[in-house]
């Protein structure tokens, strides 16, 4: 079938939900003290609904010694803050997520992410910024079968899994200003970077017989980019619907956004082009706050001109590098890209401090060179996790999810914050 993991996506979806209303009416009502991982710790007295106090700074410093799908194992340091900056009733919670990581692929990697709503919510100030020395394998456009790869103490790519290694350096700026222009309803501008330096194309042999090309060498030369390096700069023109309850774990709400991308030379991009972006989730409680299920639908389109191949929409290389949950970071990528995913959270411990996952998602992408249309095939992924309360005020959870995909792929992943 043409559409068959979007097909299988949307079955397991209905059931998913179908089994969280079953869930959401069966389970009792009654709400306890909650908890968290400073509980353990401390005397502080257990209070019923914690709130974040107005000023206070919500910090947690971890170390982090976990795994990445396209990291291997990973070494480093990781600050998660939340800070209301007025009046929880008029404004959001702000917040921000900055780590520095070491990993066993020989990769460092700084992120800043943050996500600022300043008093009374008149402006939201959203970065993404991250500097990578970096290694993953790539896959050529669109979506295509390879065989099952076990995604665990990293990638060890060879000639049969079809991945093609790429070692470059990334750097990224992504900085949005948003001013309320009526209730949740904002206007955005922003600039957007993407440079990519130092491009190391390991399976690329020009001088073997016959010679080995790989997807990124015909890509760029088919487009007209340097191998090597390349810029995409451009401004973004947004439109934002934010009605979520909190930005670092949602209970009920919308999150719709959508952005016009225009790279231009004037801006330094090495060439012009037109992107359409698009963000959309929702959030439904389930009866109460211990259940909640949500949607997350991405959209990347190109409308026109030309996009360096390792700028391309990528699974796996959304903000928080969280979509395609059962795949590795950069399996599938593409000039158009969709995807999906749903989710029900609920409560494992009464207190709150345990708490589980269960999710469904697709991804298809398209390739006009061999005439793969978007959907025409795609990527369907599923799986579970276990969430630890950090910080009850601010509803940070540490994150540990388990995920399986097309082709018996899979994948582990442990981050900070949910997924989306």
């Amino acid at each position: 079938m043409a559409c068959s993991g979007v097909c299988a996506y949307f079955r397991f979806a209905l059931i998913l939900t179908l089994l969280a209303g079953v869930a959401g009416r069966s389970l009792a009502q009654e709400e306890v003290p909650q908890a968290d991982i400073g509980d353990l710790f401390s005397k502080r007295r257990l209070v019923q609904g914690s709130e974040p106090l107005p000023g206070k700074l919500y910090l947690a410093v971890l170390p982090i010694l976990g795994y990445g799908p396209a990291n291997g194992f990973i070494l480093g340091v990781g600050l998660a803050g939340s800070m209301l900056l007025d009046s929880g009733h008029h404004t959001h919670i702000s917040t921000s997520l900055a780590n520095i990581q070491f990993t066993t692929q020989n990769q460092i990697n700084f992120n800043f992410r943050s996500n600022i709503y300043t008093p009374h919510d008149r402006w939201i100030l959203q970065g993404d910024w991250r500097y990578l020395i970096f290694s993953q394998p790539t896959y050529g456009l669109g979506i295509a079968e390879f065989p099952p790869v076990f995604v665990f103490n990293g990638i060890t790519p060879d000639e049969e899994s079809g991945s093609q290694p790429m070692n470059f350096n990334y750097l990224r700026f992504y900085e949005t200003a948003y001013r309320r222009i009526y209730k949740r309803l904002y206007a955005g501008l922003g600039i957007q970077v993407d440079r990519h330096t130092r491009i190391v194309d390991e399976r690329l042999d020009l001088n073997a017989e016959p010679p080995f090309f790989t997807s990124h060498y015909i890509y760029s030369n088919l487009t007209g980019f340097d191998t090597a390096s390349y810029i995409t700069s451009g401004f973004a023109l947004k439109a934002l619907l934010d009605s979520r309850d909190n930005a670092n774990n949602a209970y009920r709400g919308v999150y719709a956004e959508l952005g016009l991308r225009v790279n231009t030379s004037w801006l330094g991009s090495d060439a012009p082009s037109r992107m359409l972006n698009t963000d959309l989730r929702t959030y439904r409680s389930l009866g109460s706050e211990r259940r909640v299920l949500a949607f997350w639908l991405l959209g990347n389109f190109l409308l026109g001109g030309e996009v360096p191949y390792l700028a391309l929409n990528s699974i796996g290389w959304d903000t928080y590098n969280r979509a395609g949950r059962g795949y590795v970071q950069g399996r599938f990528r593409g000039e158009n890209a969709l995807y999906g995913e749903t989710e029900y959270r609920f409560a494992i411990s009464r207190n709150g401090l345990l708490g589980g996952v269960v999710f469904v998602n697709f991804y298809s992408a398209d390739n006009r060179f061999t005439g793969q249309a978007l959907l025409d095939k795609s990527a369907f992924g599923y799986g579970a996790g276990l969430r630890v309360k950090m910080s009850k005020e601010a509803r940070t959870n540490i994150c540990i999810d388990f995920g399986l995909g097309n082709m018996n792929s899979s994948a582990l992943y442990f981050g900070l914050q949910e997924v989306f």
